[in-house]
C-alpha cells in the first residue's frame, strides 16, 4: 500500500505529535506501506520519514495556495497513492474518494469568538468541503465525533473513532534523576499546565485559581508550558494583572526529553481546557507518574477515565478546591498515580496504526 500523507505539520503541535505517533507505529508495524510525504522537505527528510518519499509542501492553512498546490498533488499522485491521508481537514477542495481525514476537534466552530474573521468565514467552507467528499473520517473521540454529527448528522457512516496513543518516551524519572534536573531548572515545589495558550485553553482562570491557591502554599510556583501566538496575549495580561510575575514560570519551548523531566518533577498537572478534542497531556503526566486535575467537559471524561479529579472549567472556586484537595491529601495523589498508570495502558500507538491501516484498507485502490 501507497500512502499520500500531508505532512506539513510534523514537528508541529498536537497534530505533529499525531503524525510522528501514528506513523512511527504505521512504519513499525507495517514496514512495508510506502509513505509519500508532502511537507517541509529537511524536517522530513532527517526525521521519521527519511526512508520514504518526501516532496515539498509549504502552502499555509486557509489559503489559496493550499487549495491549489493541494490539488495539484492529488492529481500528480493519483496514480500511485492508494490512499491519501490528510491528518487535519485543512484539505484540497477537489479531494479524492480514496481519502481519509482525521478531525481533532471543531473548536473554531464551538468558540468562533476566539478566532479572526477570515479564519470564521473559511473553516465552515474548507470542512464541509472536506466531509463531504473524503471516504472516510477519523476522529480522535467519541466526543469530537458527536460533535461532527451533531453539524453533519448525513455523514455518520462516514465516521470512525480511533483514540490517539501516548508515546513511550512518557514514563517516570529515577528520583535521584528528577531531583537533579529540578536542581538544574532552578525549581521547587510546583503545578504545571501543558498545552498552547489559546483563549479556549482556559489559562486565565487557572492564574486567577493560582493566585487564591498561594494564600495558603506561599512557596508553590505555577509552569506554563506552551506556545505563544502574540508578543503579549491574554496569559501575559492576567499575570501582571495578580502581580504573579515571580511565581509563574512560563516556557515557550522544550523537547520531549525536557518535558518528561518537567512532568516527573510536577506536584501534579492541571488542564483547564473549555474544549479537547482528545487532550495528550493529561496522559503523558498521568505516564509519568503524576496526579491529574482537569476539566469535566469535552473529550477529557472519555480520555481520562476514573484516574483524575475534575472541576467546572468555568468555575474558579470549584478548580481552587479540587487543586487545593490534591495538593493537601497524600493518599489522593497516590491512588491518582496508581490509577494513571493503569489508564494509559490504554493509548498505544501500534494500537492507532492498526486500526488507522484498516480504515485505509476500507478506500484503497
Amino acid at each position: 500500500m501507497n500512502i499520500f500523507l500531508d505532512a506539513r505539520f510534523y514537528k508541529r503541535s498536537g497534530i505533529g505529535r499525531y503524525i510522528e505517533g501514528l506513523y512511527r507505529g504505521v512504519i513499525d508495524y507495517k514496514p512495508e506501506i510506502k509513505i509519500i510525504a508532502a511537507g517541509n522537505g529537511q524536517l522530513l527528510s532527517e526525521g521519521l520519514f527519511r526512508r520514504q518519499m518526501v516532496f515539498p509542501f509549504d502552502a499555509p492553512v486557509y489559503s489559496l495556495s493550499e487549495q491549489i498546490e493541494g490539488s495539484l498533488l492529488v492529481r500528480k499522485f493519483g496514480r500511485m497513492a492508494n490512499v491519501f491521508h490528510f491528518p487535519h481537514y485543512n484539505a484540497p477542495w477537489f479531494l479524492p474518494e480514496n481519502s481519509v481525514v482525521t478531525v481533532h476537534d471543531l473548536t473554531q466552530f464551538l468558540f468562533p469568538e476566539f478566532f479572526g474573521r477570515l479564519r470564521r468565514c473559511l473553516a465552515p467552507l474548507v470542512l464541509r468541503n472536506t466531509l463531504k467528499k473524503a471516504g472516510r473520517i477519523i476522529t480522535v473521540s467519541e466526543s469530537t465525533a458527536k460533535d461532527i454529527t451533531d453539524y453533519y448528522p448525513e455523514i455518520v457512516d462516514k465516521i470512525r473513532v480511533i483514540h490517539n496513543g501516548i508515546s513511550y518516551d512518557f514514563k517516570p524519572l529515577p528520583e535521584d534523576k528528577v531531583i537533579a534536573f529540578k536542581k538544574d531548572k532552578g525549581v521547587e515545589g510546583y503545578i504545571m499546565y501543558v498545552g498552547n495558550r489559546k483563549p479556549h485553553k482556559n489559562i486565565k482562570r487557572l492564574i486567577e485559581a493560582f493566585s487564591k491557591i498561594r494564600i495558603q502554599h506561599h512557596n508553590l510556583k505555577l509552569i506554563i508550558v506552551g506556545e505563544k501566538f502574540s508578543d503579549i496575549d491574554e496569559v501575559d495580561e492576567w499575570i501582571d494583572r495578580l502581580d504573579l510575575r515571580d511565581d509563574i514560570i512560563e516556557i515557550e519551548r522544550v523537547s520531549q526529553e525536557e518535558l518528561r523531566g518537567y512532568y516527573c518533577g510536577a506536584i501534579a498537572l492541571v488542564h483547564p481546557s473549555l474544549y479537547e478534542g482528545f487532550g495528550f497531556p493529561p496522559l503523558e503526566a498521568m505516564a509519568c507518574g503524576i496526579p491529574v486535575i482537569v476539566s469535566n467537559t469535552s473529550s477529557l471524561p472519555e480520555v481520562c477515565g476514573d484516574a483524575a479529579i475534575y472541576f467546572d472549567p468555568y468555575n474558579v472556586s470549584d478548580m481552587v478546591e479540587k487543586i487545593n484537595l490534591v495538593l493537601e491529601n497524600d493518599g489522593l495523589r497516590i491512588t491518582l498515580v496508581e490509577k494513571g498508570f493503569n489508564r494509559v495502558r490504554s493509548f498505544s500507538w501500534q494500537r492507532s496504526a492498526e486500526e488507522t491501516i484498516n480504515v485505509f484498507k476500507e478506500i484503497s485502490i
